[in-house]
């Protein structure tokens, strides 16, 4: 047996999904500035369509916002350069920059309009919908899981770890710290790994 069978992918979300990959690698190929401009205009009108039928308005704002906070990042450090003259401004980094920027957000925009309101389980049976092998899908959809789990774990120990008087700093002592939490972490996202494997092949599946 090659494992238990993924329930057949609505037509809608399939759909919805390979728009999303469809305009992401539509607007991979764009350089044009005039181009990348009208990408992120339809971008906005698809992200807006979201907004008015959600009612996480909340939450993609919040998605936006992180993923322009690392475009923020770029033009920190992308638009200069140090030479004899010290930090001077580039203008084949600021190029450079304004590309990634109308890149990433048209990106951003189409994907989180055509995706919201599907989770990580109706993405990974979408994508086996399209072609994806079920072994990739239910390992995206695993993934997916399983990090939410490890990322409520780190904040229960960070949690017990402020109750305990620990506070961050620039010293060696919060390194210690933050190392032992890693370390906690790895250990309980392989336990876990096990007992799911466990479950699993008591379910019958077989890789």
């Amino acid at each position: 047996m090659n494992g238990l069978p993924m329930a057949a992918a609505p037509r809608w979300p399939r759909l919805r999904l390979a728009a999303a990959i469809g305009a992401s690698l539509v607007v991979s190929l764009l350089s044009s500035h005039a181009w990348l401009m009208a990408a992120v205009a339809f971008g906005a009108m698809v992200m807006a369509a979201a907004l008015w039928r959600s009612s996480g308005r909340g939450r993609l704002l919040r998605r936006l916002l992180a993923v322009n906070g690392f475009v923020a990042m770029l033009w920190l450090s992308l638009p200069w350069q140090f030479g004899a003259e010290g930090v001077t401004a580039s203008a084949a980094g600021q190029e450079l920059a304004l590309q990634i920027s109308l890149r990433t957000n048209a990106i951003a925009l189409c994907c989180l309009g055509l995706l919201d309101g599907l989770d990580a389980f109706a993405i990974g049976r979408a994508a086996a919908g399209l072609g994806l092998p079920a072994r990739m899908a239910r390992l995206l959809t695993l993934m997916v899981r399983y990090f939410g789990l490890l990322a409520d774990s780190r904040r229960r120990i960070e949690r017990a770890m402020r109750a305990r008087g620990f506070r961050p700093g620039m010293n060696r002592r919060t390194l210690q710290v933050c190392a032992q939490l890693v370390a906690l972490l790895l250990v309980q996202a392989m336990l876990r790994a096990e007992r799911v494997e466990v479950a699993m092949r008591a379910r019958g599946f077989r890789t």
